[in-house]
């Protein structure tokens, strides 16, 4: 058998063709010419002793070989990546890309604070925010695309690791001219307005009415949206009714809108959790952005403390 020896430059192109599927995307990323990628995968697959891509149409398609290599090509390259962050930081330079994902609550509403607050203090490090449904963040930084992700569920996948941060409230919230107390009995007769599939606001309410017999598909469902600020302006205009974060409450009231009871339903209460991969390598900028997230009070909570205080009066009563 042949020796078998990795470059890390091949491995980084290699990395980039897998992961853009065409020469022509990987030559914009790179910034190199198509010919001299062809040239470098044509050398890799050489010293392998074995086609990594074959070509479909325009694009190229990875072999199981390049399915095996790719996780380790991956690890590779930030391995190298710490390796290299971990010089500047004893050279006194705090820099570093951070590919963080959040989802449009926490993105929206409280990422930003923290992030800017981080950036005054780290001007040489670079973030990259990318906002979706908590489940997508988790998925992605499960496969190593992020390094960091913001999210309100915990999915049960191998050597990801949550940390809790803060504490939240989903309330149901409607039109004016809606009822401010409705049973369980009423909310399929009610044009109701949903989150996308994979919204943990929303997989916390399906969890909720579940445990009361009622399920997601007997509700009068008139929309479903992944945006909580598209929710708020249609309720605006529309006799529904729909769920949010407290964190969203204020606003929704001075939109016209109001929080309704829902009769014999416990308060639904979560926590949102900051989510990373325990064995994957992190340069010092995300470390450091670990470090300060958990000293980091956002604004926004403390403002709706006195809604969270009405709430547990209303429990307690």
């Amino acid at each position: 058998m042949k020796n078998i020896d990795l470059d890390l430059r091949l491995m980084e192109i290699f990395c980039c063709v897998y992961e853009k599927g065409s020469i022509s995307k990987t030559s914009e990323c790179l910034h190199l010419s198509q010919s001299t990628i062809s040239f470098h995968m044509h050398r890799l697959e050489k010293q392998l002793g074995i086609k990594l891509f074959y070509r479909k149409g325009k694009d190229l398609i990875p072999t199981s070989v390049a399915h095996t290599l790719y996780p380790y090509a991956r690890r590779l390259l930030e391995v190298k990546l710490a390796a290299v962050e971990e010089i500047k930081l004893m050279l006194g330079s705090y820099g570093g890309l951070i590919k963080m994902g959040a989802s449009p609550l926490l993105g929206t509403v409280v990422l930003g604070d923290l992030v800017s607050m981080y950036l005054r203090k780290n001007p040489q490090s670079r973030v990259e925010l990318h906002v979706a449904n908590s489940r997508l963040v988790v998925e992605q930084v499960h496969v190593g695309k992020l390094d960091l992700g913001f999210v309100g569920l915990k999915l049960d996948m191998e050597d990801l690791e949550y940390v809790d941060l803060w504490k939240d409230r989903v309330v149901f919230i409607a039109n004016s001219q809606m009822e401010e107390e409705l049973s369980l009995e009423d909310l399929p007769k009610v044009p109701f307005i949903l989150r996308e599939e994979g919204s943990s606001t929303r997989r916390l309410v399906e969890e909720a009415l579940h445990s009361h017999g009622l399920c997601v598909d007997k509700l009068n469902v008139l929309m479903v949206s992944d945006s909580d600020e598209v929710i708020l302006d249609v309720l605006k205009g529309v006799k529904a009714i729909s769920f949010t974060s407290s964190l969203l409450l204020k606003k929704a009231v001075a939109r016209g809108l109001k929080m309704v009871t829902v009769k014999d339903l416990r308060p639904i209460q979560r926590n949102f959790y900051m989510v990373y991969d325990r064995k994957r390598p992190h340069t010092p900028a995300v470390r450091n952005f670990i470090e300060e997230t958990l000293l980091f009070r956002p604004q926004h909570l403390l403002e709706y403390s006195d809604t969270h205080n009405f709430f547990l009066q209303e429990e307690a009563l």
